[in-house]
């Protein structure tokens, strides 16, 4: 019996989602949160084993989420931010970290109110989240995360942290959400087709995030940076072509020029990418995920264009 109860905050999401698979498949215990935990998407987390209940929890209402940090009972604490979740208008770096630290002065209360039984919190971040241009706020928010948590959180409050810092999801080219789903012969990201890019996959989030949470003793104050693959455009479009068995292209998601005009921090980041880029070790990563895809690997995953056209057997 699972001596342990994991809470999986922003669980509807795809991060929140690969740390419960992760999670459920070492059969731990989990309570997941959702801003509504009766839609369709939150109730249907309780069909992964292990999840015992969806409960509410709002970034925005600290008060929801220091309820759902008592009521879960939980003694290892995941979270994430999100930037694009904030109103364009009050998009900021300062926003975002907000954010955050809702959700940690929420665990701090919780613990020394004696209401709360967290031992070890969990946080997903970005790659080289401090070592970007200021522009670029989406990082420098949870940077500022990072710096609040590790503030508040030692061995001798009780708790202790570890930070994941994931580089650019595989999952970007895969997406409608940000209208750019993967349609058969093509396929698209924001960086020139000659520039190297470090990627990984959701589900090698999930597993490093259990990896983290499971292991306190052993990553307690440490941050792990998250790569799984490295590739250029062209090698993407490579990958694909050997896995659908469709010859495919690759393009440039948006304009560079719309992109400055439109999503600032996302030009800026592009230019980061393409200048210096993320400095995360893969092989380091493998010691934490030893089958952590590279672009192939997530191709094949994939299995399907879309629209749901299954990949005809890669070469």
């Amino acid at each position: 019996m699972a001596s342990q109860t994991y809470l999986v905050f922003s669980a509807t999401g795809k991060q929140g989602r690969s740390v419960i698979k992760a999670l459920a498949a070492r059969g731990e215990a989990i309570v997941a949160t959702s801003r509504d935990p009766n839609s369709t998407s939150s109730q249907s987390l309780l069909k992964n084993e292990g999840v015992k209940a969806v409960l509410r929890a709002d970034f925005n209402d600290p008060d929801s989420v220091h309820s759902a940090i008592v009521e879960s009972k939980a003694t290892r604490v995941w979270f994430t931010t999100d930037f694009m979740s904030i109103p364009w208008h009050r998009r900021t770096r300062h926003a975002e970290a907000m954010l955050g630290k809702n959700v940690i002065d929420a665990i701090k209360r919780a613990k020394i109110g004696g209401m709360g039984h967290v031992e070890h919190v969990v946080y997903c971040s970005v790659g080289d989240a401090d070592n970007v241009p200021e522009k670029v706020h989406h990082f420098w928010g949870k940077a500022d995360v990072e710096r609040y948590m590790s503030s508040q959180f030692d061995v001798g409050s009780g708790i202790t942290w570890s930070v994941l810092r994931p580089v650019a999801f595989f999952e970007n080219v895969n997406d409608r959400a940000i209208y750019n789903p993967l349609k058969k012969g093509s396929i698209k990201f924001i960086t020139k087709p000659d520039v190297r890019v470090k990627f990984v996959s959701c589900e090698d989030i999930g597993k490093g995030v259990a990896a983290l949470l499971t292991n306190p003793t052993m990553y307690a104050g440490k941050i792990v940076d998250a790569a799984g693959g490295e590739h250029t455009g062209t090698e993407l479009a490579e990958s694909l072509t050997e896995v659908s068995g469709t010859k495919c292209v690759y393009k440039i998601a948006m304009p560079r020029f719309l992109l400055w005009l439109f999503m600032g921090d996302l030009y800026h980041m592009t230019k980061w990418l393409e200048d210096v880029g993320y400095t995360a070790d893969i092989k380091k990563f493998k010691d934490v995920v030893p089958d952590a895809q590279d672009s192939r690997g997530f191709f094949e995953a994939t299995g399907q264009w879309a629209d749901g056209e299954k990949f005809i057997a890669g070469k």
